[in-house]
């Protein structure tokens, strides 16, 4: 299997990850700094979550790098790893909330 076409899937799946995560902010009802508070706990949950994806990503990209090929057990590795990151935003909004 083609190792840069896993890359720009894996990629794209984390794009659309980080699009997810950044639709929870809704646009304040005001322009009071208490409506912009209220939305604290979302910024916090969506900047740990962001960093814990670009530092996963940077490091799939740094072993993709170093890799000559992609078998099968690393395509659906792959493929399970996104599969968890993809909770990332429920995880961390479900906290936010509380």
């Amino acid at each position: 299997m083609n190792k840069t076409r896993v890359e720009a899937f894996t990629d794209a799946v984390l794009a659309i990850i980080l699009t997810i995560m950044i639709l929870e902010f809704k646009t304040p009802e005001s322009f009071s700094i208490l409506a912009v508070v209220d939305q604290i706990p979302y910024l916090i949950s969506y900047a740990v979550g962001y960093l814990f994806i670009g530092t996963a990503w940077y490091n799939h990209h740094y072993m993709f790098a170093k890799t000559k090929r992609v078998t099968k057990g690393v395509y659906w590795a792959n493929n399970f790893w996104m599969f968890t990151t993809s909770f990332i935003p429920l995880r961390l909004l479900g906290w936010a909330v509380v």
